[in-house]
């Protein structure tokens, strides 16, 4: 049976996203640390210790919610996998991924059981262990007087937004995915246009920008949960959460706001347009 044509708003062919993203991201990280560390006459040591998400269930059930990663571990690190951590040493600058020791059942319920050096090829990190092994590998391996010092993430981006400077090809690479993101979106958004008619729910104007941006973008995550908001709804802000679920009908003459953005890689897309139907 031959597949249907896709729409003529088909998005743009998906990025080539290459760890040296991630690398990038972490040398950063890494430069911005030293620069603090030696302008506050500190010690230059220390690692960088952070937690990658973990996946959940639906409550008492072995329902599995679909996975999505912490935003900082993703952003240093790009793992796809739950149940990580991963550490960056200042003085070296090297990165260490610790990845969950699976059961051997694991196997036969979710697939294959990759070895660590799978996990080191595909992330480009400088080394791998288990998670069961941290309170033995970063005291042996970075601790000074056998304790190793940890920064800790807190306080707000103080960033002064100055980017007059010459992006780097990370900085570069990551402004095509997020130009990804906003075409895919886009043309999800001109394909809810389209087929928006007086009688439809708000939430089959949903289906149609989540089946375009999955089935032409690749992008299985959204940036927020989506608002399809028609008439009296449009004037609530964050509408279309589990009290108000995007169900109302359309109605002919109805204003239509339309807040959806899909997500690519871990970085998102934020649009929103308001149509009269």
């Amino acid at each position: 049976m031959a597949a249907s044509s896709p729409p003529s708003s088909l998005a743009p062919p998906e990025p080539e996203v290459p760890m040296g993203l991630h690398a990038g991201n972490r040398d950063r990280l890494v430069a911005a640390l030293r620069a603090h560390l030696s302008a506050s006459a500190r010690p230059l040591h220390g690692l960088v210790l952070l937690q990658g998400g973990d996946e959940q269930t639906r409550y008492c059930t072995d329902h599995l919610e679909l996975f999505r990663q912490e935003s900082y571990f993703a952003y240093l690190f790009g793992v796809q996998e739950p149940g990580f951590y991963g550490a960056i040493d200042i003085v070296s600058g090297q990165s260490i991924l610790f990845a969950p020791r699976l059961p051997a059942d694991y196997a036969v319920w979710m697939g294959e059981i990759k070895p660590s050096s799978y996990f080191k090829d595909r992330y480009k990190v400088d080394m791998v262990f288990y998670v069961d092994e941290i309170a033995q590998v970063l005291p042996d391996r970075f601790g000074v007087h056998g304790k190793p010092l940890l920064l800790v993430l807190y306080g707000k981006n103080t960033d002064s937004g100055n980017y007059s400077k010459p992006a780097s090809f990370e900085v570069w690479r990551s402004l095509i995915l997020i130009q990804y993101a906003n075409d895919v979106s886009s043309s999800a958004h001109i394909e809810v246009m389209r087929q928006a008619r007086p009688g439809m729910k708000e939430y089959q104007l949903e289906s149609i920008f989540l089946h375009h941006v999955y089935m032409y973008g690749g992008c299985r995550h959204c940036s927020y949960t989506c608002i399809c908001a028609t008439g009296e709804n449009s004037s609530v802000l964050h509408y279309g959460h589990a009290a108000a679920p995007n169900d109302w009908t359309l109605n002919d003459g109805d204003v239509t706001l339309m807040d959806m953005g899909a997500e690519y890689h871990f970085y998102g897309s934020d649009i929103t347009c308001s149509y009269p139907t």
